[in-house]
């Protein structure tokens, strides 16, 4: 094991204290027009429609260290829901994407009290990627 000064690395949770990182919540922002998207969200949007994937929201986490504090905000892309097929309604959209963006949410915090990194896509994929229709 690495070590500094003599003895090993403090482990993250010493690191960041001996309790976890408030949970500081999900902020919801409701893009209605394509032009209020943000281009790397449009190129993440791209990408998922190559994939065969609807992208209706993407949840961005951040991480103040100071306040010991994990927050997010989570964009919903109304001007998306066109898209889907008829037979899917506007309540299982919000119902799908209050319930799975929250999961995005907690994936994180959680990897942020490890100090890891990892892909939430690749972990909703185990879970189940949320393809409800």
């Amino acid at each position: 094991m690495p070590t500094q000064r003599g003895g090993a690395f403090p482990s993250i949770r010493e690191a960041l204290g001996t309790w976890a990182l408030r949970d500081a919540g999900i902020t919801w922002v409701f893009d209605f027009e394509k032009s209020e998207v943000p281009r790397l969200e449009l190129e993440t949007i791209a990408r998922a429609e190559r994939r065969k994937f609807l992208r209706l929201a993407v949840t961005f986490g951040s991480l103040d260290r100071a306040s010991r504090e994990y927050r997010s905000t989570t964009a919903v892309h109304l001007w998306l829901i066109g898209r889907l097929p008829r037979t899917v309604t506007w309540r299982k959209i919000f119902v799908h994407v209050f319930t799975h963006e929250p999961l995005h949410h907690a994936i994180s915090l959680c990897l942020a009290e490890i100090g890891g990194y990892g892909d939430q896509e690749w972990v909703i994929a185990q879970l189940g990627d949320g393809r409800w229709w």
